[in-house]
């Protein structure tokens, strides 16, 4: 009898070994950034930016990089808290336009190649190539005001209703 309780014993103890300790899984995540599907035209663009997403947004196409959660987090408090949303937007931008790091071409890149200029711009802020018409008139705003710069340019595209929108 002794010897069954011990054989009982010991394959309980093996047992509660055997199934009570579990490997822990180890998982891998992988990130993959998604190709973006260009706009035929802003008609196409119905649903409007949550405050987040407009300034998450905005900071990825001025710095080429995504915003620090937190600075996210008060730049949308800050948005929501002034009554005037357009004039929120437009401290917010020319806060980043003017930080010195925001990822823009030089007047000299815009001027050499207009055209090129104006096409990455629209698809840029966008997400659509530009009209033949919308080349014509920027093209001609550009070599029109030697004072336009692409600072100014993306101010207006980034003010704009269709950036607003998705």
């Amino acid at each position: 009898m002794n010897r069954i309780f011990q054989l009982s014993i010991i394959f309980l103890f093996s047992m509660s070994i055997l199934f009570g300790c579990k490997q822990e899984k180890e998982y891998q995540y992988v990130f993959e950034v998604n190709e973006e599907n260009l706009y035929l035209s802003n008609v196409e663009k119905t649903k409007q930016k949550t405050p987040e997403q407009y300034i998450s947004i905005l900071y990825s196409n001025l710095f080429s990089t995504t915003v620090p959660q937190q600075d996210l987090s008060q730049l949308a408090e800050v948005r929501v808290s002034i009554g005037d949303k357009q004039m929120a937007d437009e401290m917010i931008l020319n806060d980043f336009v003017n930080s010195g790091n925001a990822s823009t071409p030089t007047n000299q890149e815009m001027r050499a190649s207009i055209d090129q200029f104006i096409e990455d711009t629209y698809i840029r802020f966008f997400l659509r190539k530009p009209s033949p018409y919308e080349v014509l008139e920027l093209k001609q705003e550009i070599e029109g005001d030697a004072e336009l710069t692409p600072e100014m340019i993306y101010q207006a595209f980034a003010l704009s209703n269709e950036y607003k929108f998705y």
